[in-house]
């Protein structure tokens, strides 16, 4: 069935009428016929005669035939039909960089009659495998399965070719309906090397944190060197609070422990006044129900939520930390410690539990450091470089029969636009060999 994509540019077609209009309005000059009796006279002017019959129907039908058909082709028409197994043996979807490794196999099932299709999200139809576009793409595998399962009947076999970096394969595995061979290869970058972080120790030597990333996993190694001309300089932390000393005394605790770790030159200063608290600092952790002053300046500040506490039986993140009271989240923006139901305990500026035993376990817990150094030296795990991939036993999907199938039956594209050219340019040739015609057997 004939579909327009862009059915607007269909309002050119009533273009028509202008060579209608023409061809009605022609005037044909009137023959002139001389006679002996008057062939001394003055010549009169030339008459005129107008005819209101439609003549050169032919010519007329391909000056319409021309304005149809670039409406038609600015339309961008395709021709669309059910997909089934019945139509198509299979479908080829491959990336650029897959194509080397499985190329023996990639071939032999074109060879078969299956088709050959790109990874983008329309699944371009190629002819040929030197078709395939760069691999520009950095969407999730399973985001592509899911708009897979909505292109194609779950019966027709799918044979789908990819790398296995693990940073693809982000989000939820989708439950689809997909007769699917997945097969995946190992890029040829498959090893990154980056320095993470660079601090000032104690010595006032250079600590340098390295990343190195593999398909097996990720590390981080550490290197000390001689001071240079790096950017690197004293952490502040300030620890304010005016009713709950039992909660600095741990959470000093706990920074000690990260800087006894990790040897970082880190200045540790709590405080009960707040006139105590220097000028600036480069964290401030604001263990108070009071508002944090405005005249007081800090890098990053994190400050105790105010509210009603909750009752909870939880655990913080992905630890065994259990939580027992909580504070209702009103900052949900950028939280980086969640509670197990995914309600936020840490935000950007605010602490939705007490670092105390009655409200969590975080003060005896020896993870609470390994938190506290998460914040303090995040590591990168950015798509740059993470080079880790997937184990294929994770790409085993969900039986087809528990899958949700697409209640629209799929459709199979094919562009018209080539073939609108060229009868395009056919019937502008013939025009042009009638309207000649037409011209010469008028003089």
């Amino acid at each position: 069935m004939l579909h327009l994509l862009q059915p607007i540019w269909m309002t050119l077609a009533t273009g028509i009428a202008v060579p209608v209009f023409i061809h009605l309005w022609h005037r044909r000059p009137g023959k002139v016929l001389r006679i002996s009796s008057v062939q001394l006279l003055a010549a009169s002017s030339v008459r005129h005669a107008r005819s209101w019959r439609v003549s050169d129907w032919w010519l007329l039908l391909l000056r319409c035939l021309l304005i149809v058909l670039l409406a038609l082709l600015l339309s961008q028409p395709v021709w669309r039909k059910p997909l089934t197994a019945r139509t198509v043996k299979g479908w080829v979807v491959t990336e650029q960089a897959a194509y080397p490794p499985f190329r023996h196999q990639i071939d032999s099932l074109l060879r078969q009659g299956f088709q050959l299709h790109a990874t983008d999200t329309a699944f371009t139809h190629l002819r040929r495998p030197d078709e395939l576009p760069p691999d520009t793409s950095a969407a999730s595998y399973w985001q592509l399965l899911q708009t897979l399962s909505h292109k194609v009947p779950a019966d027709l076999p799918v044979y789908l070719f990819t790398g296995n970096r693990l940073a693809r394969f982000s989000g939820p595995m989708p439950a689809v309906a997909l007769t699917l061979h997945w097969q995946t290869m190992t890029p040829a970058d498959s090893v990154d090397n980056w320095n993470d972080y660079t601090y000032l120790l104690e010595n006032d030597s250079l600590r340098i944190r390295k990343g190195r990333s593999t398909p097996s996993g990720t590390v981080f190694s550490y290197h000390d060197t001689q001071r240079g001309n790096s950017d690197t300089a004293t952490l502040y932390y300030t620890i304010y609070t005016d009713k709950y000393p039992e909660d600095a005394r741990y959470l000093e605790a706990a920074l000690k422990a990260v800087r006894q770790y990790t040897h970082r030159k880190i200045s540790l200063l709590s405080v009960r006044q707040a006139t105590a608290i220097p000028a600036s600092q480069d964290w401030l952790w604001w263990l108070s129900d009071s508002p944090v002053p405005a005249n007081i300046k800090a890098g990053r500040t994190i400050r105790y939520a105010t509210g009603t506490p909750q009752t909870v039986a939880a655990t913080i993140g992905n630890t065994y930390i259990r939580l027992f009271r909580r504070l209702p989240a009103t900052d949900t923006a950028g939280a980086m410690w969640r509670d197990s139901y995914g309600n936020p305990l840490l935000t950007k500026d605010n602490l939705y539990t007490h670092i105390d035993p009655t409200w969590n376990e975080l003060p005896w817990s020896g993870e609470f450091p390994e938190k506290l150094l998460e914040l303090t030296l995040p590591a990168t795990w950015d798509k740059q470089h993470d080079r880790r991939s997937i184990d294929t036993r994770q790409l085993a999907l969900p039986a087809p029969a528990a899958a949700v199938k697409p209640a629209v039956l799929p459709q199979q594209e094919t562009s018209l636009e080539k073939t609108v050219w060229i009868i395009l340019f056919l019937a502008f040739c013939v025009e042009r060999y009638l309207s000649s015609k037409t011209a010469v057997k008028s003089e």
